[in-house]
């Protein structure tokens, strides 16, 4: 006697193949998730960088001792340095979930804000969520984790971005927290970059006039707690509205001397970029993948569930392949990398349009319309003001892009009333953020090797802060560090970098690098503004500081500078010994000569000091 089986039987059975399904595809989204945080945690405590990272610690450490400054970062950072004891690891990690955590805090309030209506499947929201704010993590791909005014500024654009989504013309804590959060957002884009905040700040009006949210009163609470921290900062960092103004006028001024390319005419461009055969190739097959998953991903068949399985274990294998470091290989897709990320843009705008082209329009509001637009340029407002390629360093802020994507495809998660299209989306860009960090990880700014094969751990700077490098670069480091002791060198010890490329050096041997975190060389005006910093230091410093000199060297700031504030050199100063950079120390590939000098006539250099002054 054959068994009948009821309709009811057959969609309960359905309704579990159903769950089943979505429960591993949200399980393979929080594993990668896990995977690509626990795995830039971990190399958080390797390879460094002894020029951009060594002055972004500098800085930190100790801000006050520079009266001049275009960017306040190391104020900003400053209090967080001091909470962790100065040690470089748990200030990168602190970076790193300081970026991840707002950028999950930001997807989940979009997401939310996407589809309002959809109260339940919670579960998918956070994973999916976390699993967008990954993306966040593409900052990090050149391998400079150290926080640095490129991180608060990319901080800033989240936290000003969580505001505008939840502030309304209304008065609901919903709403007022909103605006309080455009304005911290705008006074961290301002400490950061002031050109960044200023294009936010053209973003933010034409975002409010495009998504019907304008209100003078609103808008007011908003640029009234940017002012309130901005002058709060003002009296703490210089003591008076005055000094600070001072302070940024003539950090202005040093980057005109600087003529690198740092002026308001050349900050005001349009770059270009050019995809190689590879790159288009990649986008190609990203975009192909994502949008079938995308697109079966609701399908009851059998066969559709598996194929969306299968792709997405292929992008969960990717991920973990290279994080568990299976591949060892880059995909080496040049500078412009990061523009793959339209491999996943695409196939969400091709899904929302396709999913209900007749509907699309009239059903997204106004202001998501109005966030898209925005997410679309933020990556532009991001690099604002560099003097690279925006095309270079805007797409790594590229979670704005997914971000704006997502509102293409609200109407097809509101008709669902769930995120789960979300997901499969979600697991490729964990694979490409894992692609694009293995870059970094494989290349590291302005270093000899992969991070991974760092094997020798070195104190660096404060005790206990202890980095793995490799063995040059350690070696480099110890015997900077072993000169230095035996010369008598103490902590905070003033020291003029003649090298022009070594703030870390300075950093390591624990000496204050006096009128610039970083006296950069190798620009046509590096002796013109650093003969205006020293101008800011105090003779007696001046005639008290030890030289780090380096002969012939690649960016080396001409001896001219100290005759320029009285001292001789070597006349007034006594050698106290020599070391080998490492090859790779400021990227280039040769070893160099750096020698320490101690002063040994004070009293003659800080009459000549005072004598050129007056």
């Amino acid at each position: 006697m054959k068994t009948i089986v009821q309709p009811a039987e057959i969609n309960k059975t359905n309704q579990k193949s159903r769950l089943n399904f979505e429960r591993m595809l949200l399980s393979f989204s929080a594993v990668g998730t896990i995977l690509i945080v626990a795995w830039i945690l971990k190399f958080s405590n390797y390879g460094i960088d002894f020029t951009d990272e060594g002055f972004y610690l500098v800085w930190i450490a100790n801000p006050f001792l520079y009266d001049v400054s275009l960017t306040q970062f190391g104020f900003v950072y400053h209090p967080l340095y001091l909470m962790l004891g100065g040690d470089i690891a748990s200030l990168r990690q602190a970076n790193v979930m300081i970026t991840f955590g707002l950028s999950w805090c930001l997807t989940f309030v979009m997401l939310r804000s996407l589809a309002t209506e959809v109260v339940g499947h919670k579960a998918t929201l956070h994973v999916a969520a976390a699993g967008l704010a990954t993306a966040s993590l593409i900052i990090f791909d050149y391998w400079l984790p150290t926080p640095s005014y490129n991180s608060l500024a990319f901080q800033a654009l989240l936290v000003a971005s969580i505001g505008l989504i939840l502030s309304e013309k209304d008065r609901s804590p919903r709403s007022i927290l909103g605006w309080v959060l455009v304005g911290i957002g705008g006074w961290l884009a301002f400490m950061a970059k002031p050109s960044t905040a200023l294009a936010l700040a053209i973003g933010v009006l034409i975002y409010l006039v495009i998504a019907r949210k304008f209100s003078v009163r609103r808008l007011s609470l908003a640029i009234a707690c940017a002012l309130g921290l901005l002058l709060a900062s003002a009296f703490w960092i210089d003591g008076s509205i005055t000094g600070f103004v001072d302070r940024l006028r003539e950090g202005i001024q040093f980057g005109s001397y600087l003529d690198g390319g740092h002026t308001l005419e050349s900050i005001i461009r349009l770059d270009t970029f050019l995809l190689d055969v590879r790159e288009k190739w990649f986008i190609l097959a990203l975009t192909v993948t994502a949008f079938i998953a995308m697109y079966l991903v609701y399908s009851e068949r059998i066969s559709a569930r598996v194929l969306v399985i299968l792709i997405s274990m292929l992008f969960l294998g990717v991920t973990a392949s290279l994080v568990l470091g299976l591949i060892l290989h880059t995909a080496g897709l040049g500078q412009f990398q990061e523009m793959i990320i339209w491999g996943i843009v695409i196939p969400m705008a091709v899904l929302g349009f396709i999913s209900g082209p007749h509907r699309m329009y009239s059903r997204i509001p106004a202001a998501q319309w109005g966030i898209a637009i925005l997410f679309l340029v933020m990556p532009y407002i991001y690099s604002f003001g560099t003097n690279d390629n925006y095309w270079k360093w805007g797409p790594k802020a590229a979670i704005f892009w997914l971000l704006g994507g997502l509102v293409l495809l609200s109407p097809l998660i509101r008709a669902r009333r769930d995120f789960f299209v979300v997901i499969p989306l979600v697991l490729a860009i964990q694979a490409v953020t894992a692609i694009l960090l293995q870059t970094g990880l494989e290349f590291p700014y302005r270093q000899p090797q992969a991070l991974r094969l760092n094997d020798t751990s070195t104190e660096i700077g404060t005790a206990g802060s202890n980095l793995v490098l490799s063995a040059e670069y350690a070696k480099y480091l110890e015997d900077a560090k072993s000169v230095a002791a035996r010369a008598g060198l103490v902590p905070g010890t003033p020291m003029i970098d003649l090298t022009g490329q070594s703030p870390g050096i300075l950093y390591a041997l624990r000496a204050e690098s006096i009128g610039q975190a970083w006296t950069i060389g190798g620009y046509p005006g590096s002796l013109k503004r650093a003969s205006a910093a020293l101008s800011h230091v105090q003779c007696t410093t001046i005639a008290a500081a030890w030289i780090l000199f380096e002969p012939d060297g690649p960016r080396e700031i001409p001896t001219e500078l100290l005759n320029m504030h009285g001292a001789d050199f070597p006349r007034n100063y006594q050698l106290m010994g020599s070391w080998l950079t490492a090859k790779g120390a400021g990227g280039f590939g040769i070893s160099r000569k750096q020698s320490l000098y101690a002063p040994m006539e004070h009293q003659a250099i800080l009459n000549a000091c005072l004598a050129k002054r007056n």
